[in-house]
């Protein structure tokens, strides 16, 4: 009597502990952070060019754009990097640093194509001079890098592309 007894405590026991661990072996509800604001992220910061890398949109035997991808940094950069900035406001600002070739104008305006979900930024919208240029991936705020891709036509035709690398100052 005594011994199933004991034997029915074991077994309540390692039962108890086996119920015991597996509830705690479930894993831990994730809870997704809010949206971060891609405006914010872009703006109140300086941005400095820092690497720039081409690529030959037309090479036929490459698979992928990255195939042909050159980093030609040496020749946008040297010794006093492009630096853009953008405002709340709408506003970007460019120093004439090297690289600022790649940019048809000094300031000017600028707007996201799409205000929640972003590709590309549109400098002058309406106007003449407007361009779009691609992001290549999104800018948070806690985020430490700006890559845009600048594509450049010849004759109504892309010729090469840039992928123009920026960091926070």
């Amino acid at each position: 009597m005594q011994l199933m007894k004991t034997s029915k405590s074991i077994i309540l026991c390692v039962s108890a502990a086996m119920v015991s661990a597996l509830q705690s072996c479930k894993p831990e509800k994730k809870i997704l952070e809010p949206a971060q604001s891609q405006t914010e992220g872009l703006t109140n910061t300086a941005w400095v060019l820092y690497r720039v890398d081409q690529i030959d949109v037309n090479k036929q035997i490459a698979f992928v754009e990255s195939d042909t991808l050159l980093d030609v940094s040496e020749v946008y950069i040297d010794g006093n990097p492009l630096e853009i900035q953008f405002t709340t406001g709408g506003d970007f600002t460019l120093n004439a640093g090297s690289g600022s070739l790649l940019f048809p104008k000094q300031t000017g305006k600028w707007e996201f194509n799409n205000p929640e979900y972003p590709s590309a930024i549109i400098f002058e919208k309406g106007l003449p001079e407007e361009s779009t240029i691609a992001l290549l991936k999104s800018v948070r705020p806690r985020d430490p890098n700006l890559i845009l891709k600048f594509n450049k036509f010849c004759g109504g035709k892309r010729t090469v592309s840039y992928h123009l690398w920026f960091m926070r100052k």
